[in-house]
């Protein structure tokens, strides 16, 4: 098979049906039966069983999709390879993102990184981070928020609070509007409104999108729970903004990058990250280890740095990412040297 082929059949495989296999493809859907039935004719066997709501490969189909999965996943880590040796932006960049994220912080650097480098293809992938963090191993670099279990291979890019947001010239809002994401966030939540009475709602209307959650509250429908990046372009003075504190602590809300060494030195990569850098949010960020920094936090910007599976991050400006070994730590670290090195 040719290697559009490959990805015709893998594509097949993923989405499960002709139409959602056709959208992905930008094939119509005909024109994608058509093909389909030629490789089968090839092979002399059928490769799916067709039903009204998906396609189920048969036992030849598992091996030639295995097969095709293969190749196609061989062609990208060849054009990586090609990449990295001749330092040339190329290739695919594959991208897992959470909603959040993606509706605030990524459409800037995402639209400089196409302007400048328009022959990369964009292999995007958006949703909860529950689902991204799964799937972290599957893309070159993935931004994924709240909290998480396991921190290694981690880096956080940012942390920031969140507020009680409604309408000034409403009344006590009756309604909370929510959105879709992790269990922990949601735990948080119901923790607040169970401490502030004042703030309980009557009723709580659920959406999937944030972005739709904030547009009902800017509407005057009630109030909501949104995270600093979803309401910095609010006007200060239409709305009333109570930053959210559990047990007299604030509570906060972290943005985390995975993004292995292998990936990082990939040009494609590489010259991402710089653009990510540039867009990521000017708030006041907290170390994640009882470690000090103290002494790199006097400026604005962002710098991030690790030890081990440990990851801090100061608020020194930095002309891009870059990642600092700790040497000779202890618990206060009075005299900490930081050794750094760019990520490519």
């Amino acid at each position: 098979m040719r290697l559009e082929e490959d990805l015709l059949i893998a594509t097949l495989s993923d989405e499960g049906t002709i139409r959602g296999a056709s959208r992905k493809l930008y094939i119509s859907q005909p024109a994608l039966s058509q093909r389909l039935k030629q490789i089968e004719q090839r092979f002399g066997e059928p490769l799916f069983i067709r039903t009204h709501k998906s396609l189920i490969p048969t036992p030849v189909g598992e091996e030639v999709i295995a097969f095709a999965k293969r190749r196609v996943q061989e062609e990208k880590q060849l054009q990586d390879r090609l990449s990295k040796l001749t330092g040339t932006v190329r290739g695919t960049l594959s991208l897992g993102i959470s909603s959040v994220i993606a509706q605030y912080v990524l459409p800037k650097p995402l639209r400089a990184y196409v302007n400048a480098y328009p022959d990369v293809k964009i292999d995007l992938h958006t949703g909860l981070s529950s689902a991204i963090y799964q799937n972290r191993h599957h893309t070159h670099l993935s931004i994924i928020r709240g909290d998480v279990d396991d921190k290694e291979g981690l880096t956080l890019l940012f942390s920031e609070r969140l507020y009680y947001v409604r309408r000034a010239d409403t009344e006590k809002p009756t309604v909370f509007i929510s959105f879709q994401s992790d269990d922990a966030f949601q735990s948080l939540i119901e923790e607040w409104l169970y401490a502030e009475a004042a703030h309980s709602p009557l009723q709580t209307i659920t959406v999937d999108q944030i972005e739709t959650c904030k547009q009902l509250m800017a509407n005057g429908i009630g109030a909501a729970i949104l995270p600093e990046v979803a309401v910095r372009d609010l006007n200060g003075n239409d709305y009333i903004r109570m930053p959210l504190d559990v047990n007299g602590k604030e509570t906060m809300r972290s943005t985390w990058l995975h993004c292995p060494e292998s990936h990082r030195s990939l040009p494609q990569v590489s010259a991402f990250l710089m653009f990510l850098q540039e867009a990521l949010p000017p708030s006041p960020l907290k170390t994640t280890s009882n470690y000090s920094s103290k002494a790199l936090s006097s400026r604005q910007g962002f710098l991030l740095y690790t030890y081990s599976s440990q990851t801090f991050t100061s608020s020194i400006t930095s002309p891009c990412l870059m990642r600092y070994t700790l040497s000779s730590p202890s618990t206060t670290c009075p005299n900490t040297v930081w050794t750094p090195s760019r990520w490519g």
